[in-house]
């Protein structure tokens, strides 16, 4: 016993000891170690934990320092079994949101309160009334959420919030106007974390139209009511006309990309004009390969910027049965001629997509673990036999020098193909 007795207060001295050593390092170093832990912001995590001086100085560093580029995170949602999402518990959670860091090759499991503004999506129970928040796609590191109101086959989309699933912090823009049912994709001008004053605009899909609307964020309380949202001038087409749709040039330009591979461009100006005008129009020449004729006709298109430059995924199916979609063709905007010109590589950059819309290029000068030259995609198909119908769920990297696709994440917990496909997110933690 008095062993016993011995090793407790020696523990109780070293952790004492521990305490006074970390609090008393000067600041000037605690700011060179956050520095060194800032390309991977879950040190940063860990760090602030320690104590409460290294806590303030983590802080510090993340309020001041210019934003170190982050490797993106891999969202994968709770399992899904027997072609239903599993269902939250009666307190309203959801258990086994999990996130894949690439960086780490690690997942990490969170589990989020439904009033946090995560829950099942509207597809979960098929034929059943259903009110929730259905996941649409990332953008600068937020999920953009909609409020779905009604059953799978008459629903209408209520409201968006913006939520970082890193810092937990939620952002509820104003109501929808009535009849929307199909949200395709939102973009944000910028990270909300960052600047409050911020363009959001909507490519809403129905049955007989497709529209382009936004809204401007902080711009006083008389904005934030219903009707806050503004179609955007000359926006309206047929079906299925604009494919993807991207805020360009810190988000003073819109871009859209129509299935035809048309570009259409609105200037929102440095303050954000509230009136938006057209002032680009036109359809591109592209040099097509025969082997992706059947390609270019579906809605596999990503628009993105890298590099300074305006670039166009497409993505080939390779067909019913082939389980996996392994080819991509890059093309670039030529303004100047007309035309998209065929990429052959991506020096310096890797892609990210996934079927939620969401796109982003990065450098891998500043990020050295990403393969250069290559796309990484989380996407899906769906292969048909004669009775059914199975959901392919595909995530690899797709080198553009070799054309050859291989498996980036491995891990037990998600390797079934009965799990979502995932969608991208580039981690903003502050």
């Amino acid at each position: 016993m008095d062993t016993l007795r011995f090793e407790a207060v020696c523990s109780s001295w070293n952790r004492a000891a521990m305490h006074k050593w970390a609090d008393e390092l000067p600041p000037e170093l605690l700011g060179l170690i956050v520095k060194k832990l800032a390309p991977n912001f879950m040190d940063i995590l860990r760090f602030e934990a320690v104590c409460s001086s290294w806590n303030r100085a983590a802080r510090w560093y993340t309020s001041t320092a210019a934003l170190t580029p982050q490797c993106p995170w891999l969202m994968l949602p709770t399992l899904k079994l027997h072609g239903r999402w599993s269902k939250p518990r009666s307190d309203g959670d959801v258990k086994g949101i999990c996130f894949f860091s690439l960086a780490e090759n690690k997942d990490y499991k969170m589990d989020w309160k439904a009033s946090q503004g995560f829950a099942v999506d509207v597809d979960s129970f098929p034929g059943s009334s259903h009110d929730g928040w259905l996941v649409c796609n990332s953008s600068h590191g937020w999920l953009v959420m909609l409020e779905v109101v009604g059953s799978m086959l008459f629903h209408e989309i209520r409201g968006i919030r913006l939520f970082n699933p890193i810092s937990r912090k939620s952002k509820t823009l104003p109501p929808l106007r009535q009849g929307v049912s199909s949200i395709r994709k939102v973009v944000l001008s910028s990270d909300p974390s960052r600047n409050n004053n911020f363009v959001v605009v909507i490519h809403d899909a129905t049955s007989r139209s497709t529209r382009l609307t936004f809204y401007q964020h902080g711009r006083g309380e008389e904005n934030a009511a219903a009707g806050a949202w503004t179609d955007l001038e000359d926006s309206h087409g047929h079906y299925g006309g604009y494919c993807d749709i991207q805020l360009l040039n810190n988000g003073h330009y819109l871009f859209a990309l129509s299935f035809d591979h048309s570009i259409e461009v609105w200037d929102f100006g440095d303050t954000y004009n509230n009136h938006p005008a057209k002032i680009l129009r036109f359809r591109p020449s592209i040099d097509i390969d025969r082997n992706v004729l059947s390609c270019m006709m579906s809605d596999t298109k990503w628009l993105l910027e890298s590099m300074g430059e305006l670039l166009l995924v497409e993505m080939e199916f390779l067909g019913q049965h082939c389980r996996g979609a392994e080819l991509f063709y890059v093309y670039k905007l030529n303004i100047a001629a007309k035309k998209w010109e065929k990429v052959g590589s991506l020096r310096d950059c890797a892609l990210f997509l996934d079927s939620h819309g969401s796109a982003m290029s990065l450098s891998t000068a500043k990020l050295p673990e990403l393969e250069e030259n290559s796309i990484y995609f989380a996407d899906s198909y769906q292969e048909y036999s004669c009775s059914s119908f199975n959901d392919i769920h595909v995530r690899g990297v797709f080198s553009l020098e070799t054309k050859r696709v291989k498996q980036y994440y491995t891990t037990a917990a998600h390797a079934n193909a009965r799990y979502a496909p995932g969608l991208w997110i580039l981690p903003t933690p502050w």
